[in-house]
């Protein structure tokens, strides 16, 4: 048996209801550029509340705008992706003050058991957070992010010149972070080829986040947090080799997969990314694509990307559909 999950921003509001969607971030964004006295352009309100659309037509250079033009719009989309990692960081902050909810820790060690291959659109590190409170092994009282991830990222620490020897290997769950996350580093640039992809220790939930980044804060000072925009276009991203190498493993993921369980994503239209990554990476048509989200609609999305896959309802249209199945999958054959 292999598992596939697939993790969307419902998953992770659905852990903490404070989490924002796209739409709820998108209007963040906006609020907050508006407010520092750098708004979004009157061209973007035409996109409507879009973040995605607003950071394709922003990284584009548009033939018709002039090149300082072309400039500012290009410095909008740093902005941008600084608002996103602050907004975020600042819902974990006030949202996690708890520890991680049970069925979330149920699921995790399913995750664990199983060897289940995760990969998530999501940036915010609830996941690592909540792993931090599973007890694995003797050997091993916690797992680490560095467990998770793939061994082609470096801990940030390594920057201070101290070895990293890291811990004893532990066959666990991969977590691959398609998107990128809070918690990685990189130098900001528009391109990022042969770059090192450093990422920071995260606390368990409800401690706070705040000591370690002060820790940190003299390793990552000269980085900006790794988030590849949601946009239709994320080529100048896929030309760094580590974040190529995530969306590598997770397409020889998908394609082994026995079952693939889709947490709270809905598959936007706007992401040709992971339309394109779903259809050219597809198992077996007899593997079932179980949809798991509060709205049933979502899974006519999917059959119209993957006509062939057998997608299922059983989770889907339900007011708690993640905290259900995360309930019950452990107990699933």
């Amino acid at each position: 048996m292999s598992d596939v999950f697939i993790l969307g921003a419902g998953f992770s509001k659905a852990i903490y209801s404070e989490m924002p969607t796209m739409a709820e971030l998108s209007t963040e964004v906006m609020s907050s550029m508006n407010r520092g006295g750098q708004p979004i352009p009157p061209a973007l309100a035409k996109l409507g509340n879009n973040i995605e659309l607003w950071m394709t037509y922003l990284s584009q250079r548009q033939p018709w705008l002039e090149i300082y033009e072309q400039d500012y719009n290009r410095s909008l989309v740093g902005r941008i992706r600084e608002e996103i990692t602050s907004i975020i960081d600042n819902r974990i902050s006030r949202a996690t003050k708890s520890a991680a909810p049970e069925w979330l820790i149920e699921l995790i060690r399913a995750w664990h058991d199983r060897r289940a291959s995760v990969m998530t659109l999501n940036y915010d590190t609830l996941v690592e957070r909540a792993t931090r409170e599973l007890k694995v092994a003797e050997k091993v009282p916690r797992l680490m992010a560095e467990n998770l991830y793939p061994p082609y990222f470096s801990n940030i620490r390594s920057r201070s010149g101290a070895a990293m020897w890291g811990t004893e290997p532990v066959k666990t769950f991969s977590y691959l972070k398609l998107h990128g996350s809070t918690n990685w580093y990189y130098s900001g640039r528009d391109d990022f080829y042969g770059e090192t992809i450093f990422y920071s220790d995260v606390p368990p939930l409800g401690e706070d986040l705040s000591e370690i980044e002060q820790s940190l804060r003299r390793f990552s000072q000269d980085k900006e947090a790794l988030i590849i925009p949601p946009v239709t276009e994320k080529t100048t991203y896929f030309n760094n080799e580590t974040v190529r190498g995530l969306w590598r493993d997770a397409g020889l993921a998908l394609k082994k997969a026995t079952r693939v369980f889709v947490l709270g994503y809905s598959l936007p239209i706007s992401d040709l990314g992971m339309s394109f990554f779903l259809t050219e990476n597809q198992p077996s048509q007899a593997t079932p694509f179980f949809v798991v989200d509060i709205n049933e609609r979502v899974s006519t999305r999917y059959r119209s990307v993957l006509p062939d896959a057998d997608v299922r309802t059983d989770f889907a249209g339900k007011e708690n559909a993640v905290n259900d199945f995360a309930r019950q999958y452990g107990n699933m054959p």
